[in-house]
């Protein structure tokens, strides 16, 4: 991934040594956890993607009109808390899929063995394996084993979590249009991006900051289900009203979530972490969200530019 690469350098270029001031002590102060410091990332990944679904739509609804659709959909989206079993069902193979993906001695065709299981998510999992994001030959990968052959045990990993995610993620666009076709784009280049940045620079696991994307992108889902409904009037709310709200609250569903389907307690802090202003007091995984979310938003948008050149 180019824009990984570009992104990992950045990122290793910005930080600061941390010098102590001549003739002064060369203890490090106790809140500094790392020889580093680490430079400021605009974390704003939720206003690219409204910019790429109001492309060629009609004018949004006015501010007043939009800020009820907003209210609206914080009704709905408050819910949840008083409710949790309105959230999603977690997909019924997903505990002993996560045990078998953990578990580093399990083999790719032992994992394929458990997918096989269920003929619907062995088709997603060959669509996604055929996709463009994935696909790395001109020959269809027709079955279990060959994707097994093509991708590894780790390409395999990345792709069952996304296979297992997609249908809990579908929905209608409604008067929202493209969004939500948009959200899982999103959700799987952010997904790939946070598992190779807390690899290589936070030396975090990375199977599970894709899980925390993949957790972050259905919290946007379910954001997106709320404006939509809010939709009374049909048109599509303002922007940067929409933006904010998906930017703020997605994180927080996706939390919400994890805590429902019995996530980790480091799956629940790194989606915490997003609601922190600086990168620098989050942990290892909850950085790698904050730093690929944005980027994927990015990447998002050059492809569009290249694709109407």
């Amino acid at each position: 991934m180019a824009l990984l690469g570009a992104l990992t350098s950045w990122w290793q270029r910005g930080r600061t040594p941390v010098v102590a001031p001549r003739g002064g002590s060369t203890t490090r102060p106790r809140a500094a956890a790392a020889e580093t410091t680490a430079p400021a990332v605009d974390r704003n990944w939720a206003g690219a993607l409204l910019e790429l679904a109001y492309e060629g739509q009609p004018a949004s609804l006015s501010p007043e009109a939009s800020a009820s659709v907003r209210d609206a959909a914080e009704q709905t989206l408050a819910r949840f808390a008083e409710a949790p079993q309105r959230l999603p069902r977690r997909p019924q193979l997903l505990p002993q899929l996560l045990s078998t993906l953990n578990d580093d001695d399990a083999s790719g065709r032992e994992i394929a063995g458990v997918i096989a299981r269920d003929p619907a998510l062995a088709a997603h999992l060959l669509r996604l394996a055929n996709s463009a994001l994935y696909r790395t030959q001109p020959a269809p990968v027709e079955n279990l084993d060959r994707a097994v052959a093509l991708v590894g045990t780790e390409g395999l990993r990345q792709l069952v979590a996304m296979a297992v995610m997609q249908p809990v993620m579908r929905m209608d666009g409604g008067a929202l249009g493209a969004l939500p076709d948009l959200i899982w784009d999103h959700t799987q280049r952010t997904a790939l991006a946070a598992a190779q940045f807390a690899k290589t620079v936070e030396r975090e696991d990375a199977f599970a900051a894709q899980l925390l994307a993949l957790l972050q992108g259905l919290g946007a889902i379910l954001v997106a289900q709320a404006l939509r409904d809010a939709c009374t009037q049909g048109g599509m709310p303002d922007a940067g009203v929409a933006a904010r709200l998906l930017q703020d609250a997605s994180p927080r569903l996706g939390r919400a979530v994890a805590r429902e389907w019995g996530m980790s307690e480091r799956l629940l802090q790194g989606l915490d972490d997003q609601a922190l202003g600086d990168t620098v007091r989050m942990t290892g995984l909850g950085r790698a969200l904050a730093v690929a979310a944005p980027h994927a938003s990015a990447a998002m948008a050059s492809a569009r530019v290249d694709a109407a050149a």
